[in-house]
């Protein structure tokens, strides 16, 4: 209990956090070490009525540390209805002023799909598990985050072009972005997964991965249709009136 409630004068340095968890395949203690580590400010619990167990317990283990536990009852397998009833939790939460994050561990399709799509419109993060530690959890990062800004492209059109890793300095020149600029950009591609950064000597080398790859060319790819049903849905010419 110590250890939960020692952090207060940290607490006050960033936003509070909301920690939403889909219960289902993790057992109620992986969620209550995931949500302790994370030191998080508020939870929400949501689950079926086959996962009812779990929700008890977590809601006595938290209430008895004074953290706020909201249970959300939802149906299995009523999309529409889990996805309105974790938006409507989170609403009641003043979700603006909070960072939000999702703990996905669902027994069922229809709570896994409503619990990506409700951190997408909230532009929260989702954590996962990769099956074979349930107590380690990857973080799937925001949609505001990995979205590729014009900038961001031109980064990585540029990485992509070189035959390694480029020096940090280079890009900056290249594409004609301060190297503050790029610093922070290349902080978010890094977090995305779609760069790599090293340092060698004394300067900071950078390269293109294979999903920062592929999401570029979805983009080039998204935006090559777009700009071409424009062009074929535009007059051919224009009269003038006179």
């Amino acid at each position: 209990m110590t250890f939960y409630l020692s952090y207060g004068a940290e607490k006050h340095m960033k936003k509070p956090v909301i920690h939403v968890a889909l219960l289902g395949s993790q057992t109620p203690l992986a969620t209550e070490h995931l949500i302790i580590r994370r030191r998080v400010d508020e939870i929400i619990i949501v689950y079926t009525n086959e996962s009812a167990n779990q929700a008890e317990y977590l809601v006595d283990r938290f209430s008895s540390l004074y953290v706020p536990i909201l249970p959300v009852l939802v149906s299995s397998n009523d999309f529409t209805n889990t996805l309105s009833s974790i938006l409507r939790a989170l609403d009641t939460q003043q979700a603006n002023e909070y960072n939000i994050e999702f703990s996905i561990g669902a027994s069922t399709n229809t709570l896994t799909l409503a619990g990506c799509i409700a951190a997408a419109i909230t532009h929260a993060s989702i954590l996962y598990s990769n099956g074979e530690n349930p107590n380690e959890f990857a973080e799937i990062w925001p949609s505001e985050l990995v979205n590729l800004t014009h900038k961001k492209r031109e980064i990585l059109k540029f990485l992509e072009s070189q035959a390694c890793s480029t020096n940090q300095k280079i890009i900056s020149e290249e594409t004609g972005m301060m190297q503050s600029g790029i610093s922070r950009h290349l902080n978010d591609l890094e977090k995305a997964g779609y760069v790599t950064r090293s340092r060698e000597s004394r300067s900071k080398q950078v390269q293109i991965t294979e999903l920062g790859s592929s999401v570029l060319h979805q983009k080039q790819i998204r935006k090559r249709r777009v700009w071409g049903t424009y062009a074929l849905r535009a007059p051919s010419s224009y009269g003038t009136v006179g």
